[in-house]
């Protein structure tokens, strides 16, 4: 079932709701768009996609978090660690007042440039990574739809919580 429609620059867009298999959080994305059904738990993390054919919105999930753990060095390796290539800077930011670290990049693949972010935060008991990336010549509705994403989701006292 619809949840909200937004008029963008060519059509409007649906958002459904997804809720998480292990009851960590729920998050709505367009309609029109797939979602991997297959995840796979390895060492107490797992990732969701969310995608059409040429953006995507990934969701990563931590739950195998040490007594002694330190986010900050934490996020800032994993956010700047070159990726296929790929530099960003970690910034270290809040969301929805918890500790969390932003970043923003660009890539050129086959031709195309892309524009990418990420967030990753930390709830106390498990460490989300998300990020983002779609084709450069897309960026102010991908903006949009990435921003609506993020707003809708919910954190959930679920695995690992």
């Amino acid at each position: 079932m619809p949840i909200f429609d937004f008029l963008f620059k060519k059509k409007p867009v649906t958002f459904v709701k997804f809720q998480d298999t292990f009851g960590n959080f729920e998050i709505r994305y367009p309609k029109t768009w797939k979602f991997d059904h297959d995840i796979a738990v390895v060492d107490g993390q797992y990732t969701n996609s969310f995608y059409s054919n040429d953006s995507n919105f990934i969701i990563a999930i931590n739950a195998n978090i040490p007594s002694n753990f330190n986010f900050q060095k934490y996020a800032k390796n994993e956010l700047e660690s070159p990726t296929s290539g790929i530099y960003s800077k970690a910034i270290k930011s809040k969301f929805r007042g918890l500790p969390a670290f932003t970043r923003e990049y660009g890539y050129r693949s086959q031709g195309t440039d892309y524009f990418g972010g990420g967030i990753m935060f930390f709830t106390g008991k498990l460490v989300f990574s998300i990020s983002w990336s779609a084709p450069k010549s897309k960026k102010e509705d991908m903006d949009k739809i990435f921003g609506h994403m993020l707003k809708s989701l919910v954190t959930i006292r679920g695995v690992g919580s």
